[in-house]
């Protein structure tokens, strides 16, 4: 079992509603259950933890995701949206539609500001809360890494 698929099952598990998974190929086998951690100011993240791995090591996607998040000075400039797991990024919902969402926008909480291609299966990325799109850091056609920054979402009243 190589790397790759370890991490394409820590994405899959990122992005459901499975408490683990577990998966056995001859005399490899790797568990990954998924624990939740409380975060300042948030209610409760799911973040992907592997439990137990033999005979490889799988590495958590966390290190990636802090590595990813763009750095600025203004620690109040807005909230990062970040990509649920590693994928192609689409920010039209067909090749020749409208953005869902361009600079400047006004966001409400559920609506749709892309969609995360993953082995063929589309996983929409919403906004969590009402906000102006002050950033677009996605590219259309492009890789996105777990955890990812793909936009900036500014408070807006």
């Amino acid at each position: 079992m190589d790397l790759e698929k370890i991490k394409e099952l820590i994405d899959v598990l990122a992005a459901s509603d499975l408490a683990e998974i577990e998966l056995v190929e001859g005399e490899h086998r790797v568990r990954l259950v998924k624990r939740l951690c409380a975060e300042e100011g948030a209610g409760l993240s799911a973040t992907p933890a592997a439990a137990s791995v033999a005979p490889q090591a799988a590495s958590e996607p966390d290190a990636r995701a802090q590595a990813s998040q763009p750095e600025y000075a203004d620690a109040e400039a807005g909230e990062w949206v970040t990509a649920p797991l590693y994928g192609v990024v689409h920010l039209t919902p067909s090749p020749d539609a409208a953005a869902f969402v361009e600079l400047g926008d006004l966001v409400l909480p559920g609506q749709t500001l892309c969609v995360i291609e993953a082995m063929k299966m589309f996983h929409e990325v919403k906004a969590s809360r009402k906000g102006r799109v002050e950033l677009i850091l996605a590219a259309a056609g492009e890789e996105a890494e777990a955890g990812a920054a793909l936009f900036q979402l500014k408070a807006a009243k």
